[in-house]
């Protein structure tokens, strides 16, 4: 019987090692699920700080980086990373995104601690969580007109628009009356528009979120902006020539201490022409571009341009550092700008993003017009966009 008890007594050291091991099992079940639910809640702070960067990117046109990381690196410590866990990058250095200015990769570094696994000296785990957030095409309606400005209502009352394959993108709201307007979406910002009395045939106006300047996704327009023409100086740019181009008696001058630009005759125009002084003056003129096309970029003291009156037969670029902008100002310089009565036959870019443009009575083609403001009241015209003419954005993750 003495054997027996000490039989039975052997066998407490095998129930207590046995427990040991099953609640070591259940401590590390309930550690690692504990984990790898902080990792969940930790990969979705980051793919929010990944947009959010990739969002400021896009409000900031993409130029501004460090705006960029500093809003993804706030936007996880809203969600409890504070800036020593968090490393935000723009533009990503490595990945399929190395490079691009409207990306954001965003990298959240942590130790989560453990509870049962302590027994085993484990006190705590690092986690590792990656995204990169990218200001990606959100619309499927390329833009033809963008009215940038958020401080004051464009006019497109007393207008046929003809835009059936385009968008027009309002930032604040217009004045719509008595028009007919045909395109492909209308999207306005703020306020309400007046729109009594107006055929839409296809798209009616809709509320939307306010766009952004679509300049850096043409890389013309984005090569200008980076390297914009210098303000005037009585030595620079006394006159204008080019080989493809044939000057009439009255052809092209840069004239007088400003470096103003006029034109009177009938001429073609080539290449790249900067316009230093405050002045551009095409009024009676009758210009045409020659096959290679024309681009005038203006500083930021060229205030008084003005069209009026001109017959415009131009095309930008195809190629080479400025292509596909036609007409380029600085968003410096807000001055308004008169097209009133120009017969104007226009293909390419025309970017005046924060100036008012009155464009009455014009007519032709028009391939993209980024402005701050307009007035129309004519007929408009846009068949097709030209290939690669921006649509709205938005950020998303990137793969």
């Amino acid at each position: 019987m003495q054997r027996g008890f000490a039989q039975r007594g052997a066998v407490l050291p095998l129930v207590a090692i046995c427990l040991a091991v099953l609640m070591g099992f259940a401590a590390l079940a309930i550690d690692v699920g504990y984990l790898e639910y902080q990792q969940q809640v930790q990969q979705s702070a980051t793919d929010a700080a990944a947009l959010g960067g990739a969002q400021s990117a896009f409000t900031n046109t993409c130029g501004n980086p460090s705006a960029a990381s500093s809003a993804a690196v706030t936007d996880a410590a809203l969600n409890g990373y504070a800036s020593a866990y968090v490393q935000a990058t723009s533009p990503p250095s490595t990945g399929p995104y190395a490079g691009v200015a409207c990306a954001v990769a965003v990298t959240i570094t942590k130790t989560k601690p453990t509870f049962f696994m302590q027994v085993f000296g484990f006190n705590g785990m690092a986690e590792s969580t990656q995204a990169v957030g990218v200001a990606t095409q959100g619309s499927a309606s390329p833009g033809c007109i963008w009215l940038l400005t958020t401080q004051q209502t464009s006019n497109l009352s007393n207008v046929n628009m003809q835009l059936p394959s385009c968008a027009i993108y309002i930032n604040d709201s217009a004045n719509m009356s008595n028009s007919t307007i045909n395109a492909s979406y209308i999207g306005y910002g703020l306020g309400q528009n007046n729109i009594s009395n107006t055929s839409f045939t296809n798209a009616t106006p809709a509320p939307m979120g306010q766009v952004s300047d679509p300049c850096p996704t043409f890389p013309g327009c984005k090569y200008l902006t980076n390297s914009p023409p210098p303000s005037a100086n009585p030595n620079q740019y006394p006159s204008y020539s080019n080989g493809n181009t044939s000057l009439g008696s009255n052809g092209l001058s840069i004239s007088g201490p400003y470096n103003d630009f006029s034109m009177t005759g009938t001429d073609t125009v080539c290449g790249l022409i900067i316009i230093a002084g405050d002045q551009l003056h095409l009024q009676g003129a009758h210009i045409t571009s020659c096959s290679d096309g024309v681009t005038f970029a203006m500083s930021a003291n060229t205030n008084d341009i003005n069209f009026s009156t001109a017959q415009l037969n131009l095309s930008a670029p195809t190629s080479g550092n400025t292509a596909d902008v036609l007409f380029w100002r600085p968003g410096a310089q807000a001055n308004s700008v008169n097209y009133s009565n120009c017969t104007c036959d226009l293909t390419g870019v025309l970017y005046y993003p924060t100036a008012q443009v009155d464009w009455s009575s014009a007519s032709g083609t028009y391939a993209l017009l980024v402005f701050g403001q307009a007035n129309f009241s004519t007929s408009v015209g846009i068949g097709t966009p030209a290939p690669g003419y921006g649509s709205t954005s938005r950020a998303s993750l990137g793969e």
